[in-house]
């Protein structure tokens, strides 16, 4: 019926002096070709055209396996347009197989979908680069379960496989495992962008991919007592580097003030409506506009930083991450502090000592009143001095039995 071929190509006269050259697959049908850029470059001498793969320009090059796959994947596309054409007793020339090529990555895959999806989202400000960042990450994660993802296969088991993958799958130079959250977050992010393809009427979802269950976890919050938050603050005392007392100020301030990190890099002296509240809007809140007012208490005061156009000078936030556990081993905690624990803890504070968690719910800015209700502790300090009331009248009979 028609004749194909495809290899891995590059211009051998288009090498640039550090020896690098645009990689493509070579399509040729009916002795017509046309070339598809794969939109990466690679040391020509790496390029094995025969093989139909990169070869590592290292010991261990993660890069080359990753853009190994990468080939792959547009391989299957071209293996699935010329199986259809084939089974449909159709021709195909290079032009046709081009505009099935340009159209294929929407209609039959979804890792080309989420991709195309989520920088089309990004590049219209539908979100911001943060949660870009997160569905890539997402996005990795399904190519690592199933390379090519194509939505004929996805349906109800798929995502049950899926979430066993993320339960045993592990991340970082320490191997760790994946957390309950993590894993729902995760998942989250698959379903609702499965939801959007959905929504594409040139795409079949399988309905059995929404009867898929997800329950959110209980959040796992950690939060600091009051003998750990004293140990914390002694440090402002002892001899330690200016970063680390500025990051020490700061995570203080979120204790006693409720501040999420990314309101706390923003704090300034225009925020100060009172001379006792702050007035401002919130970062996560900042395209709905809803202000935020809360009180700023002598002890949240004492941590500013005077004569400042913002309330504190500080680092990186994955520096002002990894201070605070420097902090946390110099004071003896062992925890694992990050900056939202201060926010945690300023819920723990004021539970144990007003427990309104209504008005919690309005200082730290929550919608729903299950948001704040995870805030609302009670360690077994706090439990043994509030039980101690039972005791009431009967003190005297306690050191009757006593002696």
């Amino acid at each position: 019926m028609f004749s194909f071929s495809s290899k891995l190509w590059y211009n051998k006269r288009r090498v640039s002096a550090d020896g690098y050259a645009t990689v493509y697959i070579q399509v040729t049908i009916d002795r017509k070709h046309d070339e598809f850029d794969l939109k990466l470059r690679w040391p020509a001498d790496k390029i094995d055209t025969v093989g139909f793969k990169l070869l590592p320009r290292e010991k261990k090059d993660v890069q080359a396996r990753e853009f190994n796959l990468l080939i792959k994947c547009e391989q299957a596309k071209h293996t699935e347009i010329l199986v259809t054409y084939r089974l449909r007793k159709c021709r195909l020339s290079i032009k046709e197989f081009a505009r099935e090529l340009r159209t294929i990555d929407s209609k039959e895959c979804f890792v080309s979908y989420m991709r195309r999806e989520v920088k089309r989202r990004l590049d219209f400000k539908e979100i911001v680069p943060k949660t870009a960042r997160n569905a890539m990450a997402v996005l990795s994660l399904i190519i690592q379960y199933d390379e090519l993802s194509l939505f004929q296969n996805i349906n109800k088991k798929w995502l049950q496989g899926f979430k066993l993958f993320l339960c045993n799958a592990t991340y970082g130079k320490e191997n760790r495992k994946y957390k309950p959250a993590n894993i729902w977050d995760r998942l989250k992010v698959a379903i609702a962008y499965l939801h959007r393809a959905s929504d594409d009427p040139m795409i079949h979802v399988d309905p059995s991919v929404f009867k898929f269950k997800n329950p959110a976890p209980d959040p796992e919050t950690v939060y600091l007592t009051k003998l750990e938050l004293r140990r914390l603050m002694d440090l402002q005392f002892c001899d330690i580097i200016d970063q680390d007392l500025r990051v020490l100020k700061g995570f203080l301030f979120c204790c006693f003030t409720g501040l999420r990190i990314s309101d706390l890099y923003e704090a300034n002296g225009n925020w100060e409506l009172q001379e006792n509240f702050l007035e401002f809007i919130p970062h996560k809140n900042r395209s709905k506009g809803r202000i935020l007012k809360i009180p700023l208490l002598p002890i949240a005061r004492s941590f500013i930083q005077p004569n400042d156009i913002k309330f504190f000078d500080l680092p990186s936030q994955g520096e002002f991450n990894l201070t605070l556990k420097s902090l946390a081993s110099a004071a003896s905690i062992k925890k694992r502090l990050h900056a939202h624990i201060g926010r945690h803890t300023f819920g723990y504070l004021y539970m144990t000592a007003v427990g309104n968690i209504y008005g919690l719910k309005e200082l730290l800015g929550h919608k729903k009143i299950e948001t704040t209700m995870r805030y609302a502790h009670i360690d077994d300090e706090y439990k043994f001095e509030t039980t101690k009331a039972i005791e009431n009248g009967f003190s005297d009979l306690v050191l009757k039995i006593a002696n």
